[in-house]
Formats: C-alpha cells, structure tokens, sequence
C-alpha cells in the first residue's frame, strides 16, 4: 500500500517562514539525486503547516544536527514545491503526513526506511539521531536487496524484499509500499511467509480469510457450505511461521490471533445454539493476544472482546442505563449494577429493569450483594417483559457498596439489552 504527504494550502506560508528561519536543505528530488550520487542515506525533514509553532527553533536544531551529521547523511526538506504537485508526491516521497513535523529516513537508492513525526522530531532531536544512525547503518545491504526484489521475480523478488524488510523496525516494514508490493505480486500465495508478515494489513487480512470462508465479494459472509477447517489451517500455519514469532512482530502475531478469534467466532455462532457453544477456544486466543502486549491497540480490543465472549466475565453497570454495549447476545452472562447511591436505609425495595421496546432478554438468578457478599435472593419469572422483583434490605455499613447481581440472556440483536434500571424502597 503506497502513502503519501498531504500537503495543507498553508504549506507556502509554511515555507516563508522557514525560510526566514534559514532552513536550507536541498528539496526532495535534488536531495535524493546527491544521496544515491554520494552512496548515503537521505534524511528528509517537513516542518509541517505555517501553524506550528517554534518553527524558528525546529529549523535551527535540523540546520546544526546537519552539520554534525554531514557524513552520514544526505539532507532535504520537502516543501511546497513538492508538496502540492500530486505526480511528484506520489512517485518523490511515497509517505502520507498531515500538517505534523516529520523526518523521513530514505535508502541510498529512495526506497523508504523509517519516518518520526511529533515531539520527538520538533522537541527531542537528539535523542532521535541515535535510532537514525543506527538504521542507516543498514542502508547499504537494506538498498542492495531492494534492488534485487527489483530485479527478480517470483519467490526470490519476495525474499529479497522480505529481508529487506526484516532490517526496519516493524511499525516501518509494513509502510514500504515499494517492497510490500513486491511481495504481493511476486508471492500471491505466500510461500515465503513474508506476505502474511509485511505485506497484509488489517483489512487484507480479513478479506483473506473471508475469502476462505466462502465470503460474498461485498464482504458479507453466506452459505451453508462454510470451509472452516481450511480458513483455520490458514490462519495457525501463519501464526507457526519462524518470524511471526519474533517478539520484534508480536503485533503482527496480535492480528493474526484476532483472525485466528474471528475464524473461531465464525464457527461457533454457524454451527451450534447459543446455549451450546463452547467460547473457550475464543477466550484462549484472546488471552494469548493480551498477553504479548497489553497496551497495544490490538490488545485493548482483545480485552473488550475477551469480556464479551467469557461466560465467566461479570459486566458491570454503575449508572441507571444499560445499552446495546452491555449485551450478551446468544448466552448467559452475570451482570452487576451498582444501587448504593438507591439505598435510603434496612427495608423493602423493588428492583426493575424496563427494557427499550420490549427488547428480548432474559433474566433470572437476582442477589443482592454487600461488599462483594451476597446477603440476600430473588426470583423472577423468564419472561421478555419488564423483571422487578424485591429485596429485603439489611442495614447497610456505612461507605458500603451494595450491587444487584443477575443473570441475564439477550435474544435481541440490538434493542434487546437497552433499558432503564431503577431500585426504590417500597
């Protein structure tokens, strides 16, 4: 997939400013014809729109970090002669940019290496040259394999961009439109494993595996006649590849496992009842994906979806409102609601859920807990209606926190949990 610099329409008044700042690097095309000329990387610096600010600053520290660094790299500064001609963005500078700082790191031969935006490019200067230096010190093999996935076909054009692209940091690989589009056409059925690795997105990914599921051209799933052993196998060989589990691509190991969820999810909502299916093979796949990286995007979405499909997780409702978010459409699933702020004294109280539109859900199993303690039980017939029913409230300590549990079932796909939540003293 091939990226580019958006230039703004205040790019020029970006550039008078710059200009005054004494900025003086060549532009792109003058500055890659010296790199591949001196046999050097290039180093391309945007200052972003004429809105940012300190740009004074930013182009005194690039013009001294220049002159140190002058044997290592070849500068340029991408400006507004570049940046507004659509032919030269695309083919000069294959990145994509919006109005932030960013230095774009370029192989003696053009190819894309690496690109840093934000603070540590505007602020943080030197402590970005270290991570420079040393990727440029891969250039040279970096660019001669480039060359040769140029210059070849086949398996062997893919391998030669695949370890080209082992040399970057991942977040890089993946935006080499150059090189991964080499592996796209030269390995369409990923006999190196370096497609599945660089060259596939999030939602390539996903088409792939639809498309093994028997998956309609609009993206929609269909049929009786799903192949999901095959969709599966796909999926696992991947994940059994040597460099998907590199823990330098433990984020492309994390799609790869919500692919694998996404397979599993697949099966088991086609080919059993909801109170028959077993989501543990899903929570597994989760959990491995959380595990390599918590924090990442992936791993925050896998938190969610670990939540939904575990039987055993609790959904908490703190406010007076549950929605669409809290359903747990197909199974049962315990719910807890915070009622402290309901609770006016020891007496009787009447706990109700009014759903929105007589949405299908059903509920059952309500105790009323203490601190996590359970002190007291109701009942409720399974209808799809309004539940109410009534608790005999102890005399709570004070700072207590008191919560209704119940067990509850959505057979509605949208409306079904969404409703009010009310807890009076009778």
């Amino acid at each position: 997939m091939k990226h580019m610099i958006f230039a703004s329409m205040l790019l020029p008044g970006a550039m008078m400013v710059c200009q005054a700042a004494t900025l003086s690097f060549p532009e792109v095309p003058a500055a890659k014809e010296q790199a591949a000329k001196e046999g050097k990387p290039c180093l391309v610096v945007w200052y972003g729109s004429d809105w940012q600010p300190d740009i004074a600053a930013f182009c005194k520290a690039w013009e001294s970090i220049a002159k140190e660094h002058k044997d290592s790299f070849v500068f340029g500064q991408f400006n507004d002669k570049t940046g507004l001609k659509t032919d030269v963005r695309k083919k000069v500078l294959p990145i994509e940019h919006y109005n932030i700082p960013a230095v774009v790191l370029l192989a003696p031969d053009g190819t894309f290496m690496a690109e840093y935006d934000g603070a540590q490019v505007s602020r943080n200067q030197q402590k970005l040259m270290p991570k420079l230096l040393k990727l440029a010190q891969k250039a040279p093999e970096f660019a001669k394999l480039a060359e040769s996935a140029r210059q070849t076909t086949g398996e062997a054009a893919a391998t030669a961009a695949g370890k080209a692209l082992e040399l970057l940091p991942a977040q890089f690989a993946v935006r080499c439109g150059s090189l991964t589009s080499v592996i796209r056409k030269e390995d369409p059925d990923d006999k190196t494993g370096y497609k599945a690795l660089f060259a596939m997105d999030h939602m390539a990914m996903y088409r792939e595996i639809n498309g093994l599921l028997n998956g309609g051209k609009d993206g929609k799933l269909r049929g009786k006649e799903r192949k999901f052993d095959e969709a599966e196998a796909y999926v696992r060989k991947v994940l059994k590849g040597k460099l998907m589990g590199e823990k330098k691509y433990r984020h492309r190991r994390q799609q790869w496992l919500a692919g694998l969820a996404y397979v599993l999810k697949e099966r088991i909502v086609s080919t059993s009842q909801p109170e028959n299916r077993d989501t543990t093979p899903i929570v597994n796949t989760y959990r491995e994906l959380i595990k390599l990286d918590p924090d990442s995007q992936y791993g925050k979405g896998a938190k969610r979806m670990m939540h939904y499909w575990s039987k055993d997780s609790v959904t908490v409702i703190k406010n007076n409102f549950y929605y669409s978010g809290d359903q747990t459409l197909g199974f049962e699933k315990d719910w807890r609601v915070d009622v402290t702020k309901s609770i006016d004294g020891p007496g009787t109280y009447t706990f109700s859920l009014i759903p929105v539109d007589n949405g299908g859900m059903v509920t059952r199993n309500y105790r009323l807990l203490v601190n996590g303690k359970e002190v007291a039980k109701a009942d409720a017939p399974a209808d799809k209606n309004t539940k109410s029913v009534q608790f005999e409230v102890p005399s709570i300590p004070k700072g207590a926190k008191v919560e209704v549990q119940l067990t509850a079932r959505c057979n509605d796909g949208w409306f079904g949990c969404s409703g009010h939540i009310e807890m009076k003293k009778n």
